[in-house]
C-alpha cells in the first residue's frame, strides 16, 4: 500500500526519520515539508499509532495535476474504498496557494454518482477522502489513521512529581521510536530522571528499565510511573556509568547544568559514551545540550553517528539529538 503521511510541521527531519526508523522504510518521496509518501506493508499498520510527529496517515489513492483532477475523480473506482458513508475535504499544504478554483461539493459529486447507495456524513464519516494540494499536484487520500494522543496532558507540570527540565512527551516518544524498537524489545534509560522517556515507552507497551543515581529523583519517577499505570517497567538505583549489562536500545537525556552536581560535564559525558560503547548492542538515542562538543566526544568513544537533529526549546536552549551505533 502506498501511504501518505501528513506531518505535524514542527520538525521535519525528526518527523521524517521517526517514520523511517520505526516502520523500517528505505525509500520515500517528500512533496512538501509536511508530507511523506512511501510504500508500507499491512503488517506494520499497527505501528503507525506510535508516531508522535505525524498528524494523519492516508492510503494514497491517486495523484494528478490540478487540471486533470476532475478527470481522475471520474475514472477512479470509488466503490473499492467506499464504506457506509463519506465526506470529501480539500486541504492545501501551500498556504500561499489556496485558490485552486475547485469546490468540495462538486468534487464529492463524482463519488456520489459512482457508488450504489451514497450517503454523506460531514461529522464522522466511515470514508473520509481528502484532496491534498501541494504546488501544482493533488494527492487523493483515504484517511486510515488520525493522531489523537493528548501529549499536553502528560507534560512535566501535570505529573504528580515535577521536574523542570523533563522532555516534552511528544519528543520523548519520538526518541523511543527513533530506535526502531518493537513491542517485544526493551528500552533502557540510563539517566531516567522523573521518567518522561519511560512513560512514553510504557504507553506504547514497550518493556523499559530506568537507572538513576539520585534516590529522591527515582522516588519521583516511581510516582509518575504509577500515576500513568505503566507496567513492565523496572527502576534501579545505580550509577549508569558503571553499568555492565548489554542493552539493545538506549534512550536518554543527559544531565546538564545543575543536574550534573558540579561534575565536569565533558568528563561525565565521556565516561558515559565510553561505557555505552561496551554495553550497546544495536542503537542509542542520546540528547546533549547544544554547548557540548558531542561530535568530538562520540568520536573519541569510537561510536558512530547515524543521524543527528537540533531541537529548539527556547531562545537560551537547543537540544542536540544524536542516534548512535557501534
Amino acid at each position: 500500500m502506498k501511504a501518505f503521511f501528513l506531518l505535524s510541521g514542527e520538525n521535519y527531519l525528526l518527523a521524517r526519520d521517526e517514520i523511517l526508523f520505526l516502520l523500517g522504510i528505505k525509500t520515500y518521496s517528500s512533496p512538501d515539508k509536511c508530507a511523506l509518501i512511501a510504500d508500507i506493508n499491512d503488517n506494520i499498520l499497527k505501528s503507525i499509532s506510535r508516531l508522535a510527529y505525524t498528524k494523519k496517515v492516508y492510503k494514497l489513492l491517486f495523484s494528478s495535476d490540478i487540471k486533470s483532477l476532475e478527470d481522475s475523480m471520474r475514472k477512479f473506482s470509488w466503490d473499492t474504498v467506499y464504506k457506509k458513508d463519506f465526506c470529501l475535504r480539500i486541504k492545501s499544504l501551500d498556504k500561499k496557494n489556496k485558490e485552486h478554483g475547485l469546490e468540495e461539493k462538486s468534487l464529492a459529486g463524482f463519488i456520489w454518482k459512482a457508488v450504489k447507495k451514497p450517503k454523506v456524513n460531514l461529522d464522522n464519516p466511515a470514508t473520509l477522502i481528502e484532496l491534498i494540494f501541494s504546488g501544482k499536484k493533488v494527492f487523493c487520500c483515504l484517511l486510515i489513521y488520525e493522531q489523537k494522543e493528548n501529549f499536553e496532558e502528560r507534560k512535566a507540570h501535570k505529573r504528580p512529581a515535577l521536574h523542570p527540565v523533563s522532555l516534552h512527551p511528544k519528543l520523548a516518544r519520538c526518541l523511543v521510536n527513533l530506535t526502531g524498537t518493537k513491542t517485544t524489545d526493551e528500552v533502557v534509560d540510563t539517566f531516567c530522571g522523573t521518567g518522561g522517556i519511560l512513560i512514553e515507552a510504557g504507553l506504547m507497551k514497550i518493556k523499559s528499565t530506568g537507572y538513576d543515581i539520585d534516590k529522591n529523583i527515582l522516588d519521583k519517577c516511581r510516582k509518575n510511573i504509577g500515576f500513568f499505570r505503566i507496567k513492565n517497567c523496572r527502576l534501579i538505583y545505580s550509577d549508569s556509568l558503571k553499568l555492565r549489562r548489554k542493552c539493545s536500545y538506549v534512550v536518554t537525556d543527559l544531565p546538564y547544568g545543575r543536574n550534573t552536581k558540579d561534575i565536569d560535564a565533558d568528563k561525565l559525558y565521556s565516561y558515559f559514551l565510553n561505557n555505552l560503547r561496551r554495553i550497546l548492542v544495536k542503537r542509542a538515542v542520546v540528547v546533549f545540550p547544544d554547548d557540548v562538543n558531542y561530535k568530538k566526544l562520540v568520536k573519541k568513544a569510537k561510536l558512530k553517528i547515524s543521524s543527528e537533529y537540533s531541537y529548539y526549546v527556547h531562545k537560551t536552549m537547543t537540544r542536540k539529538i544524536v542516534v548512535l551505533t557501534k
